[in-house]
């Protein structure tokens, strides 16, 4: 290889000139900077220019001739990629060598360099033998490239993280160009860059069309750069809404153009809508609830006051709105009249919700008091600060005065203003345990009340209910603890200093009672009053024993004649006697609650022949006291009925024998029970569902049951009864007439109620062997019964000559001590069985 200055491409005649000729490429060379190298592809030397070694930061005296040397210096990266690009220009398949590679200068760093170079001499086979090229510092321009790319990849990443699409419009040329994020906005799918024109009009929403299309024009006339928001429609009819922006840029030999941005906001948009949809929410909700609002700074300093704020503290909000609120909130303790303060300090200091809940009142402008509830929270800013507070208050006054009033009805009588029985017990429980025990129970029964009340209404009765308690209250002492226990009974404890003070007091107040006048419908009404007396000084005695004890004496005070007093002795008098009446009624309660009542059965028996193959049993209680011994039925039936719990009692009675007996009865065809039903089942209007809901769940067909009702009952409940006998007869039930003839119209009432049979008052059947008009009472029944076609039963059959007589009179069926005594129920059940299996 030689220098590039004696290099011979052509034998040239002139030496002088091809010399001047290689200075000028020497010249050119050092000027532009070029690297020149010059390889011979036969021998593997190469030739650089010194031009090409103080590229690199090399002497020219540095480094050798080698083909290699080039590669010990190219950066490993670039390598294969340079080698590639000689390979193919040697074999034919590029016409020149064209590429970029990184050498490594002196200094360690590395030099970008462009290599063109080609095949300037081949061999006689057409074999290349030489190759020329130079080399170009491009690092600089490299450099630029990067810098542009890595400022271009800025661009991108902030037009990606806001989804901005970018287009122009060259004016000259007409032409529309969108990027990708421009056509991914308005749906129009990937293709090239350039749009037609329509495009953009096309997909621009109907409603917003004219307005975007004007700010462009205006932007084209008066070079006023474009911001404007509008909506599009996407091909798929999505409805997006964009921000615009648009500049006109004019370049000195460039066509003007019309370069713009597009963003999708409609995310944003929708989020403002929504927010503003919550703010005005918020605001209507203010200005509408009824409850005060505040808010106030971190000073405690009114910022905002709604119209339920203005109202309760009759200020307006600019009279408010920079207020403090201690200042305009003036709020003291019902109770005590303590002054109070807000809530809205302590929410603050405290980072958290104050719930003020103490009886608190707000003293407005007028000086009239409101019941308030108060509850206070802090405000928050984002980094964590309080900076003020909201404060809602509510006017509760008339909650209040409701709670107040739901408080003294759920311990007051609404008619009388008396406490009620329940708070009467309270009070009276409270004496009972307290050490002193001098104090004496009233138990107050209006006489004649009933009447007025039944006859003249509910109204007439209140107004005399009203007039005795005035009465009370004006008689008893004013520590007295009086109650209305029900109906025309009240009941009053006061203290005591000696029976006789006691007595005379309660003697007034009959006295006054009896004073009592009621004008109604043009007539005057009285009415008495009976009290009976109980000390309560009897360390042992309970709150249940001390009414019962009241209670019997005011019976016995009315027993004895009414308007009076009796007092209390538990050694003699009726009181004694009806107190044990009332413990008796409290017992069947006990009974019932510790299962100590039982099922009885008496069997009624064929005494003529009939036709009848079923077996009749009527169904008795018998009640079995704490320790075991059997309570006969007439110690406290009686009892039962007086207080009324023999509505109680029968619905046990048929629950539990159908429940318990049921499918024994079901077992055979041949037995049927009789069920009794007092003056108080009969007149519950529920009876017939309760009894029918009864059988269906025990699976007793009603063709077993047989209910039997009293004459007095079937008088006293004459509509309930004849409803109770349509609906049990209608169901398969039989029904029976019990104790017939006590009444003087017992006859008459056969027109009235469709029965299946009469069973004879028991007091005709115990002396009728010895009493001719008992015989004829028991013959005319017995006729009387064959022409109705109904069956006639006996009761209390004890001697054998009262069968006979009655066979004689065709009494078809017999009851009574002689036949059988009452065994419980699962007894005689058992002894049928034997008795059927046995015949």
């Amino acid at each position: 290889m030689t220098d590039v200055r004696n290099m011979r491409l052509h034998t040239r005649p002139n030496q002088s000139a091809d010399s001047a000729e290689a200075n000028r490429w020497s010249f050119a060379l050092e000027s532009a900077g070029l690297g020149v190298w010059d390889s011979n592809l036969v021998t593997g030397q190469c030739y650089y220019s010194s031009t090409w070694k103080r590229m690199l930061g090399y002497r020219e005296d540095e480094l050798g001739d080698s083909g290699d040397l080039w590669l010990t210096l190219i950066h490993p990266d670039d390598k294969q990629r340079a080698i590639e690009s000689g390979q193919r220009h040697i074999a034919g398949e590029i016409p020149q060598i064209e590429t970029e590679f990184r050498l490594r200068h002196k200094d360690g760093h590395w030099v970008w360099v462009l290599d063109r170079g080609r095949v300037v001499e081949w061999d006689a086979d057409g074999k290349p033998t030489r190759m020329i090229g130079v080399q170009t510092d491009i690092t600089d321009q490299k450099n630029a490239e990067h810098q542009l790319a890595l400022l271009n990849q800025r661009v991108e990443l902030a037009l990606d993280a806001g989804q901005i699409g970018l287009w122009h419009f060259n004016i000259e040329t007409e032409t529309v160009l969108w990027d990708r994020r421009m056509r991914e906005i308005f749906g129009i799918g990937s293709g090239t860059d350039e749009v037609p024109r329509a495009t953009w009009h096309r997909l621009l929403h109907p409603e917003d069309a004219a307005i975007a299309e004007q700010a462009v024009e205006a932007t084209f006339k008066t070079g006023i750069p474009m911001k404007t928001s509008y909506r599009i429609v996407k091909p798929d009819g999505e409805v997006r809404h964009v921000y615009a922006l648009a500049r006109l840029v004019k370049r000195e030999g460039m066509p003007e153009m019309l370069m713009g941005s597009i963003w999708d906001i409609t995310e944003q948009v929708h989020s403002a809508e929504a927010l503003a949809r919550e703010k005005d929410l918020y605001r209507v909700t203010l200005q509408s609830i009824g409850d005060a609002v505040l808010t106030t700074n971190v000073d405690d300093i009114i910022t905002f006051a709604n119209p339920a704020a203005e109202r309760l503290l009759l200020r307006s909000a600019s009279e408010l709105i920079g207020a403090p609120v201690s200042g305009a909130l003036r709020l003291v303790d019902e109770v005590s009249d303590h002054v109070l303060t807000s809530s809205t300090m302590r929410a603050m200091e405290n980072r958290s919700t104050v719930d003020r809940v103490e009886n608190a009142v707000v003293v407005r402008s007028d000086g009239e008091r409101r019941s308030i509830r108060d509850l206070a929270s802090p405000i928050f800013n984002s980094a964590g600060a309080v900076t003020g507070s909201v404060l809602v208050v509510q006017d509760v006054t008339n909650a209040r005065n409701l709670q107040r009033e739901l408080s003294h009805a759920a311990t007051h009588d609404t008619l009388t203003g008396l406490l009620n029985r329940r708070a009467f017990e309270v009070a009276t429980a409270s004496i009972l345990a307290s050490p002193d025990r001098r104090h004496a129970l009233l138990y107050i029964d209006l006489d004649r009340f009933k009447m007025v009340n039944d006859t003249l209404g509910h109204a007439a009765g209140d107004a005399l209910l009203k007039l005795a308690t005035a009465s009370m209250n004006s008689v008893l002492p004013h520590d007295a603890v009086i109650g209305r226990l029900g109906g025309d009974e009240f009941a009053a404890v006061l203290p005591s200093a000696n029976p006789e003070d006691t007595k005379a007091i309660a003697e007034r107040l009959i006295e006054e009672i009896r004073k009592v006048r009621l004008e109604w419908d043009g007539k005057l009404q009285e009415i008495g009053a009976s009290v009976g007396i109980a000390f309560l000084d009897d360390p042992n005695l309970t709150l249940n024993e001390a009414v019962a004890r009241a209670d019997a004496a005011c019976y016995a005070a009315k027993a004895e004649g009414r308007n009076r007093t009796a007092i209390y002795d538990e050694n003699t008098g009726a009181a004694k006697e009806n107190l044990a009446s009332v413990q008796a009624a409290s017992g069947i309660l006990e009974a019932l609650a510790e299962g100590r009542l039982e099922i009885y059965g008496q069997e009624i028996r064929e005494i003529s022949d009939t036709t009848e193959n079923t077996v009749y049993i009527e169904i008795l209680s018998r009640m079995r006291a704490p320790d075991g011994t059997l309570i006969a039925p007439a110690e406290f039936i009686p009892a039962a009925e007086r207080f009324g719990l023999m509505g109680i009692v029968d619905r046990w009675i048929i629950e539990h024998t159908l429940e318990q007996y049921g499918e024994r009865l079901m077992a055979t065809d041949k037995v049927a029970i009789a069920l009794n039903l007092s003056a108080n089942t009969i007149s519950d209007p529920t009876l017939w569902s309760f009894i029918k809901t009864t059988t269906e769940r025990t699976n007793v067909s009603p063709s077993r049951l047989i209910f039997e009702i009293t004459e007095t009952t079937a008088v006293n409940n004459y509509e309930a009864a004849e409803n109770f006998v349509k609906e049990a007869r209608a169901a398969g039930c039989r029904i029976s007439l019990d104790d017939f003839g006590a009444g003087l119209s017992s006859f008459g009432y056969l027109h009235h109620f469709d029965v299946d049979s009469i069973k004879i008052d028991g007091a005709f059947i115990e002396k009728l062997s010895n009493s001719r008009l008992n015989q004829a009472v028991v013959r005319s029944i017995g006729s009387v019964a064959r022409e109705l076609g109904v069956d006639v039963v006996a009761e209390h059959i004890e001697d054998t000559g009262a069968v006979g007589i009655l066979r004689s009179l065709g009494i078809g069926f017999g009851q009574g001590f002689l036949f059988h005594r009452p065994q419980p129920l699962g007894n005689l059940l058992q002894d049928l069985d034997v008795r059927e299996a046995n015949s």
